[in-house]
């Protein structure tokens, strides 16, 4: 049963291959993705926006990436390392579109 849904640019590779990951690693079937703008408007290049399917609430920046994360088994490794602050703003950046114009695929 899908638990959240992950709103990504339909322009952005890194999103793309963020989204493929996801997918990937879903083993539990949770994670569901989707390119359509969610209520709260059109996405930026890089920005990710997370709804949790079971209460309709909108998550952005790291508290989106936490909700996410603890739907992958695999991801649950990576939630302590939210807690710390720099850690946290790094992640918070990454998922708020700070690629503009030019999202590039880390490598």
């Amino acid at each position: 049963m899908k638990t959240v849904r992950v709103y990504l640019n339909p322009h952005c590779p890194k999103c793309a291959r963020y989204a493929a990951w996801h997918e990937r690693l879903d083993w539990l079937d949770r994670v569901e993705t989707s390119t359509a703008a969610p209520r709260t408007g059109a996405l930026a290049m890089g920005e990710v926006v997370v709804e949790d399917l079971r209460d309709g609430s909108l998550l952005q920046g790291a508290d989106g990436m936490a909700r996410l994360a603890r739907q992958i088994p695999l991801y649950w490794l990576l939630l302590p390392l939210l807690h710390v602050p720099a850690i946290r703003r790094r992640v918070d950046r990454e998922v708020r579109g700070a690629c503009e114009e030019t999202c590039e695929v880390p490598s």
